[in-house]
């Protein structure tokens, strides 16, 4: 069947050359769809021109075929609440309130003295400082199990940590997880306010992204989408709409939901360079400096291991081809590919339920990429997000 799916693929591009673009785009997306087992998806992008399109396919509520998925419905968005959290944490830099480069070790003793789990895996002290800067980095030496077996199957019956033990010295070595956790705590200490609360005051709300929160009110409740996941089988079933209860900690990592339309706003305002209708989120320097490379020299992305977690992480899409060679800045991947359909020095990251972007500066484009199952790095889903990539940049080249 994928066999069948990529040559209907590979016919209908080409024929999109020949065609108007806007509706060659339509059909090759909805072609895409309904060969695919994706559920339902939706798709937006901001144009070099300024304009906005969205694609939308499927049901919201996947067992209701009445329903209709939109940009305005609310998706769990994962690990793009890290680049809001990178933008709360650059605000307080330039209120001065803390130094992206400044030691971390008095502000949270809870986090520096976390032990590391050394090549040997003996758990040994660390006296080096942390920076907010290596937070943001994914240089701290703070990962998650999920991308690493040695975290995933450490176990300590006195492990009384508020996280897992860290993997390597500070400022040494680059490692994907929890970093955007820490940040958001500090941003927490220093502020005197939660997450949420934070968020609403100085990004959500004067974004009016309404539809962007830890916790969901109960009257925006009904515009929440299906979550789920592939069973072994490779099945797609549902798993769970509404959370069945309310978060209390508020993880700077992964723990928002939110709409495409939100996301889009979010990153145009990026695009804009922290300006937005009313006011400046972000001075334009900030935000030139977290699309700037900001690893330290001799420091690379590591190729991504792959062992069983539990089927939230997968391997059979594209994700994590070429991360190796490309750079972080200080929210987000930064493409270093020249082969990439996206051009080298554009931005992206992604969400742990499928959900992608992109932030292209230099031509002003974003594109977003929402659907909402497991595991994350899914073929269909991720191709079904270059294939609209493609079709953007296909557009804007034959303007």
């Amino acid at each position: 069947m994928k066999n069948i799916i990529f040559f209907v693929l590979a016919t209908l591009l080409v024929l999109g050359c020949q065609q108007n673009q806007t509706k060659s785009s339509d059909s090759t997306l909805k072609t895409y769809f309904e060969l695919s087992s994706i559920p339902a998806a939706i798709m937006g992008t901001i144009d070099g021109d300024g304009k906005t399109t969205w694609h939308h396919f499927g049901p919201s509520i996947w067992e209701d075929s009445t329903t209709v998925v939109s940009e305005n419905n609310i998706f769990r968005i994962y690990s793009m609440t890290k680049a809001i959290t990178s933008v709360a944490a650059l605000q307080l830099v330039e209120k001065g309130l803390i130094g992206l480069d400044d030691p971390l070790n008095e502000l949270m003793p809870e986090m520096v003295t976390i032990p590391i789990l050394n090549e040997g895996g003996n758990l040994i002290e660390s006296n080096q400082i942390i920076t907010l800067r290596q937070l943001l980095t994914h240089t701290s030496g703070f990962s998650q199990g999920l991308f690493y077996s040695k975290l995933y199957n450490f176990k300590s019956e006195s492990w009384n940590y508020e996280d897992n033990p860290r993997l390597f010295q500070p400022g040494t070595a680059f490692a994907y997880g929890t970093g955007l956790v820490w940040a958001g705590k500090v941003i927490e200490k220093v502020s005197g306010q939660n997450l949420e609360s934070y968020f609403r005051e100085n990004i959500t709300g004067p974004l009016k992204m309404n539809s962007t929160w830890f916790n969901v009110p109960n009257n925006l409740s009904d515009k929440i989408v299906t979550l789920g996941g592939r069973d072994s089988l490779g099945i797609i079933n549902p798993w769970v709409r509404i959370p069945q209860k309310p978060q209390t900690t508020y993880l700077g990592d992964s723990g928002l939901f939110g709409s495409p339309s939100d996301y889009l706003i979010f990153l145009n305002c990026m695009l804009n360079y922290g300006k937005y209708e009313g006011g400046q989120l972000l001075k334009k320097e900030t935000v030139l400096l977290m699309l700037k490379d900001n690893l330290p020299i001799g420091i690379k992305i590591p190729k991504i291991e792959e062992f069983d977690n539990g089927g939230i992480i997968g391997y059979t899409g594209d994700h994590f081809v070429g991360l190796t060679n490309d750079r972080w800045g200080l929210a987000w991947a930064i493409e270093k590919d020249e082969n990439e359909i996206r051009p080298v020095n554009s931005v992206y990251w992604a969400g742990a339920a499928n959900s992608y972007f992109t932030l292209d500066v230099e031509n002003k484009i974003v594109i977003v990429y929402f659907s909402n199952y497991f595991p994350f790095n899914d073929k269909e889903a991720y191709d079904f997000f270059k294939l609209y990539e493609k079709e953007v940049y296909t557009e804007v080249m034959n303007k």
